[in-house]
């Protein structure tokens, strides 16, 4: 079974450096173009099924890639991006000003972090990647998905499926809009690609 992670495009909040977490940002224009780039290339991925946060950045390439391929999106509450609480919609100079202990254990201990009335990381790990076991369960060995995520939820899927302790998540960079893909079979996980972002024009990147 083959999978292909896609990280969704850019948002206006993404251009201003705004944390968005389940805040509901819509794709700008750019993302969009991003968006149909990806669903071009995902032409060539021999789809079967469209998984995707429920969020509209991530829906809306989804929906892009529906065009290609026609089918179903199927939402799933497991893919998507960190809950930040009160740290949604700040900049991370603002995070360091009025919430610095949190900063500071952030970039340190990241897997220590409890974000102010949001997630820990290792809860969205574990949402996250239960999300992917759900996933594989309902396909063959021969099938191919696509899953339409968030920045630290990808990240936290590749870290676990690495075995990469959450001490070290700053230590993987994921790119708007770019694709990651594993294969699934009898012999176990095996990352194929990470933050490629070869389908994407200059102007995209």
């Amino acid at each position: 079974m083959k999978f292909f992670l896609v990280r969704h495009g850019e948002t206006e909040w993404n251009k201003l450096g705004r944390f968005q977490g389940h805040t509901d940002i819509s794709l700008n224009e750019r993302g969009l173009s991003q968006a149909k780039e990806t669903a071009k290339v995902s032409s060539e991925w021999g789809l079967c099924a469209i998984y995707s946060s429920p969020l509209t950045r991530t829906v809306q390439v989804a929906e892009e890639i529906a065009k290609v391929t026609p089918m179903p999106v199927s939402k799933e509450p497991g893919l998507m991006e960190l809950s930040l609480g009160e740290l949604e919609g700040v900049t991370g100079q603002y995070m360091r000003e009025k919430w610095p202990e949190v900063f500071a254990v952030w970039r340190s201990n990241p897997e220590q972090t409890s974000m102010p009335n949001g997630e820990t990381l290792v809860q969205l790990r574990d949402r996250a990647w239960q999300a992917i076991l759900n996933i594989e369960q309902k396909h063959s060995a021969d099938d191919s998905v696509v899953v339409i995520s968030h920045n630290f939820a990808i990240r936290s899927i590749i870290g676990e499926l690495l075995g990469v302790p959450l001490e070290y998540f700053h230590r993987m960079s994921l790119n708007l809009a770019s694709v990651c893909a594993f294969d699934s079979d009898e012999r176990g996980r095996r990352l194929t690609g990470y933050n490629s972002t070869g389908h994407l024009s200059a102007e995209n990147r």
